[in-house]
């Protein structure tokens, strides 16, 4: 009995030792856990107390235009933050609120928050942040960070699109190229002691993964140009909008893409949503007229149609099943060409007939119609041509005169551009190719032909009958001395948006085309939208704009106009020989041998073809009339000369 006692005390200091050498063999596995395996975790959060990193807006590539104009380019700035806590947060903001141009209330708040660190403002202007430097405040401090610039300002605005403050692209080419542009980010970390305050703060210096710049397809000039006129049309005819689209129809590449109303990105937070958008690439609209080409040349392809066809266009009325179908001007007999030179619309509805829906929707599917052209932006619209169980039999008819398909001006002008280049539908691009600091380059985009959708003998036709609606039909105002253009024009009633039928009283004015006929070099298309005038018509409106572009664009793609006679140059003589080029020159008097002429007063034809004659290869800026040139009258004649052309004559 006397062992008992004994015995429950060893089971006691056995049970107590177990239960010490667990509670060892815990707290040594505890200890392991957080020194060893959530080591790296727990170092990280106790930084965290002290030091914090912010992402700093990096320095973006610059975005050029073909000839390395610059577009999009980096500007010198400031961001001001709040490093630690203030004493004296309503003191400090009344120093800062004027420089920044913050109310001093909302200031103070943000300059009073919990928070260690705080933005104050970012991206200040470069005279801002020098002067809240001067204040020398304390807590306060002034960070380098670069800011997106826009030199042309308006000039691209919406293609170009935007960065945020985080210079993250959000709009446009920034936003499609976001990642070659943007680099890789910098930091900025920020340390702190046991009570809070700054210590010191660094910038990261890694120059690894720098930013590539951008160089597009467009011709800034030309932009501008393109810009300027469609602008004058929309404000001259009360119209709600207006864009031109100018392609190379055998590259794709996109040479200017102008749209009125203008939007500034430098100031894009003073826009609305809808006023970033480029529309020629994401709304839809019913074509009208311009879409005859295509019924045109499907015919034609077929085998279908010949220009030399007679149409009977009824007079004016023409009545399917109980619908009508009307033509603007009342024509009876006329030949499939005159049709399209004239625009009858019955004429239209009668070639889509020889087709059949079938037929003619697998051809309206080849030129890319109801599905994305590829071009590089990040909205690129389908359209919307409907499946064979939603034609009835009045939609075969509308279709071929442009009623009754949605597109966008875009795929028009891919469509146009097939039948300028021999057959081709190309993809259309906006950008050519990365430039890197090192002076390497990667070429983004290169010419690509997706398929053929007409025959070299087709095209051919269609570029004949076309070259008749500017000589001959509704075309005559796109016409250009000196050039074989050919194009269409277009009327288009506007669609009740969400409802059956047209809007009363709105038009879409259009007119497509492309020169030199023979040999095509631009295609391009101009759209005016909504026009209030009681002349709204595609040749009266759309043309003029379409002819003044185009002019410009040839001339100074010197693409050389035919030859002229030598008596539009009344009171010159020229001395010097023909100039080269298999230009058809007249034979021209002698002028003083070597002298330089006054090329004042002449407008852009007579001046390219003066020069051309003497055998001085011009360099023309702008359009209209010559006021300035280089060298001056009477000078010794050289090789070159500078002329700068006005649109108001002197």
């Amino acid at each position: 009995m006397r062992d008992e006692p004994k015995k429950r005390v060893k089971i006691r200091i056995f049970t107590l030792l177990v239960f010490f050498y667990l509670g060892f063999i815990g707290i040594a596995l505890r200890t392991y856990q957080l020194q060893v395996i959530e080591a790296p975790r727990l170092q990280a959060l106790a930084r965290q107390q002290y030091v914090r990193k912010f992402a700093l807006k990096s320095p973006r590539g610059v975005i050029y235009d073909r000839n390395r104009s610059e577009l999009a380019v980096n500007r010198r700035g400031y961001s001001i933050a709040r490093t630690e806590k203030l004493k004296d947060p309503q003191g400090v903001a009344s120093k800062l609120a004027p420089l920044l141009g913050m109310d001093r209330e909302r200031l103070a708040r943000k300059l009073g928050e919990n928070e260690n660190f705080v933005w104050l403002s970012r991206q200040v202007s470069e005279e801002q942040g020098e002067a809240v430097k001067v204040l020398g405040l304390e807590g306060i401090a002034v960070l380098p960070e670069e800011r997106r610039f826009y030199p042309g300002g308006e000039i691209l605005g919406q293609i170009l699109g935007f960065t945020g403050l985080d210079g993250e692209g959000l709009e446009g080419l920034e936003k499609y190229y976001e990642r070659e542009l943007r680099g890789r980010p910098r930091y900025l970390t920020v340390e702190r002691d046991n009570r809070g305050a700054l210590m010191m703060f660094s910038e990261d210096e890694d120059k690894t993964d720098q930013p590539a710049s951008l160089v597009l397809t467009i011709d800034q000039a030309l932009q501008h140009l393109a810009e300027q006129k469609v602008k004058d049309a929309v404000l001259a005819h009360g119209a709600k909008r207006g864009c031109l689209l100018a392609m190379d129809p055998r590259r794709g590449n996109i040479l200017a893409l102008a749209i009125y109303p203008y939007f500034n990105p430098n100031y894009y937070s003073n826009y609305r949503g809808r006023d970033w958008r480029v529309w020629p690439l994401t709304e839809v609209y019913e074509p009208g007229s311009t879409f005859k080409v295509i019924t045109f040349a499907s015919a034609i392809e077929e085998g279908r149609l010949k220009p030399e066809d007679k149409i009977n266009c009824e007079n004016g009325n023409y009545v399917i099943n109980g619908d009508t179908i009307h033509d603007m001007h009342n024509y009876d007999i006329l030949s499939a060409a005159d049709v399209l030179a004239k625009s009858s619309n019955i004429g239209a509805a009668k070639v889509a007939e020889r087709l059949g829906s079938e037929l003619f929707r697998n051809h309206i599917l080849q030129f890319g119609f109801g599905q994305k052209t590829g071009i590089d932006f990040p909205a690129d619209a389908k359209g919307l041509v409907r499946p064979l169980r939603q034609w009835y039999p009045i939609t075969l008819r509308t279709i071929g005169f442009g009623q009754g398909i949605s597109v966008t001006p875009l795929q028009m002008l891919v469509a146009l551009s097939a039948i300028a280049n021999g057959g081709e539908l190309v993809r259309p691009f906006l950008a050519e190719k990365l430039v890197y600091a090192d002076g390497s380059e990667h070429i983004l985009n290169r010419p690509l032909a997706t398929r053929r959708v007409i025959s070299q003998q087709t095209s051919e036709k269609m570029k004949e009958l076309l070259v008749r609606v500017v000589t001959e039909g509704t075309g005559k105002n796109a016409a250009i001395p000196g050039y074989t253009v050919a194009g269409k024009t277009g009327t288009a009633q506007k669609a009740r948006s969400g409802y059956a039928g047209y809007e009363p009283g709105k038009w879409v004015c259009s007119f497509m085309g492309f020169a030199p006929a023979e040999d095509p070099k631009l295609a391009m298309i101009v759209l005016i939208d909504e026009p209030r005038t009681d002349y709204a018509t595609g040749g009266l409106i759309a043309a003029p704009v379409f002819q003044e572009v185009m002019k410009y664009a040839l001339t100074t793609m010197s693409i050389l106009p035919d030859a002229i006679s030598i008596e539009q140059f009344p009171g010159l003589a020229l001395n010097r020989p023909a100039a080269a080029n298999g230009l058809r020159m007249a034979a021209v008097n002698s002028l003083e041998p070597g002298i330089v002429p006054d090329f004042k007063g002449l407008d852009l034809k007579q001046a390219l073809n003066l020069s051309l004659q003497l055998g001085l290869e011009p360099k023309l800026l702008g359009s209209g009339w010559v006021i300035e040139q280089d060298p001056a009258p009477g000078s010794a004649a050289g090789d070159n000369i500078t002329l700068r052309l006005s649109e108001k004559r002197i």
